[in-house]
């Protein structure tokens, strides 16, 4: 299928883990960008915008600059600058777009080169090797019997570093893990711990909606839900029906919950009076999508009735009495006789 991002998503002929080759489907797994301005200049001193957005495996995202020139668009394997070496990953964005979006970084990473074939069947190759290495360090952890979940593990394209990624309850001391793994794959190894959204969106899945998690496909941050949002929302508290894959509360209460707040605005409150045509009675429970109320009747029935049928009586205030001016306190002098 022809990408629905006109492969500005990244997913044209990719090679890395997660994308599809030739395309991608309704559920893109990049943030569905068009580029307005692949060739346009924000600042009259700069004929074109250097920088490019490259995307690597597990959602991990960072912006270099194109010093050299390279002709690259979105979609391109590329090799670039890394931590003591060199990383293999993918052109995502690339142009004033990316200017604008990013934040300015004196030292950002460079594009080396565009990736040959040969780059290509090494970073397979890397791919292959990450399964060896992620049953090692399983291995290690059971032997050792260390209260933690390893998720993933992922090889810098030189083989210089290794990243373990993992799920744990509490901190744990991982040096002497981390010695045994050297050892053995005589490169440096760094354990990264991971939290349950974190974990959620690198590995992928599909959400109760049916669809890819939004985690894993278009959220470029996690803000933090609160359970007040489900409350709002008049949501069962249930956590079959609150929770997401990652266990914790569902990412999706963040971004309904203003639609849901906008249409709450028609509906009366909880426990207010209101007048039926059976007769006045207290709301009990509303339902927004179907747009009926829940009313506690006056003869002890509960009913339910559209929203149109059912009109607010507003509370009567008392009388305000006027109050008379307050007596100024002060000493009572003595006359003198």
């Amino acid at each position: 299928m022809a990408c629905n991002a006109n492969g500005s998503c990244g997913c044209r002929e990719s090679s890395l883990a997660g994308y599809g080759g030739g395309g991608c489907s309704d559920s893109c797994p990049s943030v569905q960008i068009f580029d307005w301005l692949p060739s346009s200049s924000k600042d009259a001193g700069r004929d074109h915008c250097d920088l490019v957005e490259v995307a690597f495996k597990g959602r991990r995202r960072k912006v270099y600059q194109n010093r050299r020139n390279i002709s690259v668009r979105a979609g391109d394997d590329i090799i670039v600058s890394a931590q003591r070496g060199l990383d293999y990953g993918q052109v995502v964005l690339a142009g004033e777009l990316v200017h604008i979006r990013a934040r300015s970084n004196p030292n950002y990473g460079q594009v080396l080169r565009l990736a040959s074939s040969n780059d290509r069947n090494i970073y397979n190759q890397n791919k292959e090797a990450e399964k060896e290495a992620l049953l090692a360090a399983k291995a290690t952890i059971k032997r050792r019997q260390l209260p933690i979940k390893l998720v993933d593990a992922e090889w810098q394209f030189d083989r210089k570093r290794l990243s373990i990624f993992y799920t744990a309850q509490t901190r744990i001391m991982m040096r002497p893990v981390i010695s045994e793994l050297c050892r053995r794959f005589k490169t440096r190894v760094e354990f990264l711990r991971l939290t349950p959204r974190e974990e959620a969106a690198r590995i992928g899945g599909l959400g109760v909606c049916g669809r890819e998690l939004c985690c894993s496909s278009w959220m470029r941050q996690m803000p933090p839900v609160s359970a007040s949002a489900a409350k709002k929302m008049h949501f069962p508290l249930t956590q079959e029906r609150m929770t997401g894959r990652c266990g914790q509360l569902k990412c999706c209460l963040n971004y309904e919950l203003e639609q849901y707040m906008k249409i709450l605005e028609e509906f009366p409150l909880k426990n207010s009076r209101v007048d039926t045509h059976n007769g006045p009675g207290r709301v009990m429970s509303m339902n927004i999508f179907s747009r009926t109320v829940r009313v506690h009747l006056s003869n002890d029935l509960i009913e339910e009735f559209d929203l149109q049928e059912v009109k607010y009586i507003p509370k009567k205030r008392p009388p305000q009495r006027s109050r008379k001016p307050a007596r100024k306190k002060g000493r009572s002098k003595r006359r003198s006789k």
